[in-house]
């Protein structure tokens, strides 16, 4: 027993003493915590910087700077932290304190934090290089993009000869404080025709700061020989240009090409010209632009065609000058420009006339400015075609119809009651003046807004005069058998001799428009009218509709066959009884008898 309790004091006092000197080596290991920077430098855009902790301690950071973040910001002993900035919203500098609070320490370790302000101004990355532009592009993507930088108001200006270079974009304001913003600024510019290179330059001047200049350099317009691959470069780059949705293949034969024709030998022309374009026809394109500037280079084209534009009813192009200038060269006869969206002519427009044949300018929305195309400009033309010269197919009611409604070429025949107050727009005289036009052998006047009346004989021979009646040398001669002379007394001969209105038109149409009266003796006698289909092409006007004023359209003495005009009001007898040599084997087709 005794001896049990001297082992349990003896190992109490083992303990004790353990204990002891135990607490006292603790009171002696001191705390520790350090950090191997006081301050870090920031640039304007921000970032990370790293501060390495070290102790054996656990320690936590706070900051009042909303813009400053630490990662991780708590822990024990030694670690590496990043100090995350936000980029500035300011011009200045700006400063902040990161403090380090540590086990064991009576104060707190603190970082300091600077970071350097925006400085007021524009930034243009490689403001130093040159902008280099492509002569040409496709239509909507003919543009440059300039990247830049800035943190206040600038103004922009563009110096090019010609204003080639414009500014699109509208200058923003600035009103959100320092913090530069990037964006875009969008330069439009236009093809370089020219075989040389063109300049320019853009001014970018902040309201504090420098300003910016850049230089603009546009390449120039590859050169387009006059040989046949100058031919087949012009087709391509004229097609590209317009957004075409056919297109040729550029390492194939020109002469396998779609909708292209070449000068052969037997054509009788001479040998430069034998393998270069004969006729070639642009169709199913998009473009809200004139014809490419490459059209001057078909040199030796004899026919060019154009057809085809998407959404034509809501264009409104001016037709350009260049494909006049092919008016020097003398071969270009047949010209069509349709379904594409005109509304005016170039002024030079009449220079095509000495050369051209046909023209047909169908499909397009002009306004006015059709007067250009007369006789005395286009002396040897023999085919003219302004079908649907309107914009809109569903015009029917003209008394419902504003003056400044863009529907079309409005006009009028000059005759007729109750046409003394038509609108303003509406031309007077253009029909009259084909009228006058004896040499024309085709005239197609389909879906036209035309209205009035067409003029009695009496009213005609003011129009296309006194002396131009038919005579039987001229019958004779121009329609030989075909008409005799007995026959031709019963009208052409009579009282003197009938106006010669049309005496060469082989085609003519009228229908679909808005005219109204009286058939007239000189139409409904001429001595082409059987070639005319006239029940579909003169006779038939436009369905229920209504002219300005407020008339229903149609002629009220329409034959019911071309072998009885009993209801016309002539004596002179049927077509066919006036020229029974034109009279076929079988019934009138669309008449009855």
């Amino acid at each position: 027993m005794k001896n049990n309790i001297k082992y349990f004091v003896t190992g109490l006092f083992s303990v004790l003493t353990l204990c002891f000197y135990s607490c006292k080596e603790d009171d002696e290991i001191a705390s520790e915590f350090s950090l191997d920077k006081e301050e870090i430098a920031v640039g304007e855009n921000g970032g990370i910087e790293i501060v390495n902790v070290g102790g054996n301690v656990k320690w936590q950071t706070t900051t009042d700077a909303t813009w400053v973040r630490v990662v991780p910001s708590s822990g024990v002993g030694a670690a590496s932290c990043e100090i995350q900035v936000d980029s500035s919203v300011v011009a200045d500098f700006r400063n902040a304190e990161i403090q380090f609070m540590a086990q064991g320490l009576a104060a707190p370790k603190i970082l300091k934090v600077v970071q350097a302000g925006y400085a007021k101004g524009v930034f243009v990355e490689n403001a130093d290089q040159e902008i280099v532009i492509e002569n040409s592009a496709e239509y909507g993507k003919r543009y440059y993009d300039l990247q830049m930088t800035a943190n206040t108001n600038f103004s922009v200006s563009v110096t090019s000869e010609g204003n080639w270079l414009r500014y699109k974009d509208k200058v923003p304001v600035y009103d959100y404080g320092d913090r530069p913003r990037t964006f875009t600024q969008r330069f439009e510019w236009d093809i370089n025709v020219s075989e040389t290179e063109r300049t320019a330059q853009i001014t970018i001047t902040p309201a504090e700061g420098e300003p910016v200049v850049l230089q603009v350099r546009q390449k120039s317009a590859p050169k387009i020989t006059d040989d046949r691959a100058g031919d087949s470069l012009a087709l391509l780059s004229i097609y590209k240009s317009m957004n075409g949705m056919l297109g040729w293949n550029d390492g194939e034969n020109m002469m396998y090409w779609d909708g292209v024709e070449l000068w052969k030998a037997t054509d009788g022309v001479s040998k430069d010209m034998i393998g270069r374009v004969k006729s070639v026809t642009f169709r199913l394109f998009e473009t809200y632009e004139s014809l490419p500037y490459q059209v001057r280079y078909l040199k030796t084209a004899r026919s060019i065609t154009f057809t085809g534009n998407a959404n034509t009813f809501i264009k409104s192009i001016k037709l350009g000058p260049e494909i006049c200038e092919l008016a020097q060269y003398n071969n270009l006869k047949e010209l069509t420009i349709s379904a594409y969206g005109l509304t005016a002519l170039p002024d030079n427009f009449k220079d095509l006339g000495k050369n051209l044949e046909l023209l047909d300018l169908s499909s397009n929305n002009f306004e006015d400015g059709l007067e250009v195309i007369n006789k005395a400009n286009f002396p040897k033309l023999k085919v003219l075609r302004l079908n649907k010269i309107n914009r809109y197919d569903t015009t029917k009611d003209l008394s419902q119809v504003a003056d400044n409604d863009t529907i079309g070429f409005r006009w009028y025949t000059g005759f007729g009651e109750g046409f003394e107050s038509l609108p303003a727009k509406t031309n007077r005289t253009f029909f009259k003046n084909l009228l006058q036009w004896d040499t024309l052998e085709e005239l197609s006047l389909t879906m036209s807004l035309l209205q009035g009346e067409l003029p009695s004989d009496e009213e005609v021979r003011n129009i296309v005069g006194a002396d131009k009646v038919y005579t039987w040398d001229y019958i004779s001669q121009t329609f030989g058998d075909t008409i005799k002379l007995e026959d031709a007394k019963k009208y052409l001969l009579a009282n003197g001799g009938a106006p010669m209105v049309w005496p060469k038109m082989k085609s003519l149409s009228l229908n679909l428009s808005f005219l109204t009266g009286k058939l007239p003796k000189w139409l409904l006698y001429h001595p082409y009218l059987a070639y005319w289909n006239p029940y579909s092409m003169i006779f038939q006007q436009e369905l229920s509709a209504i002219n300005s004023n407020g008339d229903k359209v149609g002629f009220n003495n329409e034959p019911t066959s071309l072998s009885n005009y009993s209801n016309t009001g002539y004596t002179e007898g049927s077509y066919y009884e006036v020229y029974p040599g034109r009279k076929p084997d079988y019934e009138d087709s669309g008449a009855t008898e």
